[in-house]
């Protein structure tokens, strides 16, 4: 038994559209053939259902929030490590101060966002402005799942300046991690290539039998801890330096897994 391990977004989804139909029609090959697929992110769990109620993608399993909770394909915990209340509240306290910063966190139960003075409800798309303290909310939350944050205009600047004070005052405590123009924040120790790894132990799958593809640097952690990592022909030449298996689509590497011929490494 293989299987694949898959980010979503850049990877099969694009601004929560589907990228190609011949990736779902051949993810549900790789399954008919006795495989495994792991869909893997840095979104939490109400987020990945955004995703699955609007497109199709087969599945066995989610490896959720950089890897700090894995999940079955019916959504029970296999795997979870929390960021304590204490670290997760200071966090926030800080962040809230700018104004240009949109931050959520979500703590497995409810998932709120914050910019310009204004909470919003994460748990829908929709993200509908709440009559209720942000501050309030976070501070009585047991412990948190992930927290994340982007300025609304996509810069970089302040998200940077955060991400260095974070990482400064509380990095012996947390992981985080850039993600396009997003910072993740979640449990010291958790990644996507610690997740993945503990799936695959526990599931008994082999190193030789297991493929990654992803197109971000918090890919990395996963896609560097084996010998088929994959990124794509249009991913940042960072990444593509580091990992030398290119492809276009998934759908390229699931035909690798089945014995095609899309195994050529980049010149």
């Amino acid at each position: 038994m293989k299987i694949l391990i898959s980010d979503v977004d850049g990877t099969l989804v694009h601004d929560n559209q589907n990228i190609s139909q011949d990736n779902i029609d051949w993810m549900k090959e790789l399954q008919r053939q006795g495989h495994k697929i792991a869909l893997c992110t840095g979104r939490q769990l109400f987020e990945m259902k955004w995703i699955l109620n609007e497109i199709p993608f087969p599945y066995d399993y989610l490896i959720l929030n950089n890897g700090a909770q894995i999940l079955d394909r019916n959504h029970r915990v296999l795997y979870e490590k929390k960021l304590d209340a204490y670290t997760g509240r200071a966090i926030l306290d800080y962040v809230t101060q700018f104004d240009d910063l949109y931050s959520f966190y979500s703590d497995g139960a409810v998932s709120y966002g914050f910019s310009h003075g204004q909470c919003v409800e994460h748990m829908t798309n929709l993200e509908e402005p709440v009559d209720v303290s942000f501050q309030e909310l976070y501070q009585n939350a047991p412990h948190f799942d992930i927290i994340s944050f982007h300025q609304d205009n996509q810069e970089m600047t302040i998200t940077k300046a955060c991400y260095e004070y974070i990482q400064k005052h509380y990095g012996d405590k947390l992981s985080v991690y850039y993600n396009l123009h997003y910072v993740d924040i979640v449990a010291r120790g958790c990644s996507k290539g610690n997740g993945m790894t503990w799936l695959c132990q526990h599931l008994g799958i082999n190193e030789q039998d297991i493929y990654a593809i992803g197109d971000s640097y918090n890919d990395l952690s996963m896609l560097q801890a084996i010998r088929q990592g994959y990124t794509f022909k249009h991913a940042h030449e960072d990444i593509k330096s580091m990992i030398p298996r290119h492809v276009h689509y998934v759908h390229e590497v699931i035909q690798d897994m089945l014995g095609g011929k899309n195994n050529e490494l980049a010149r």
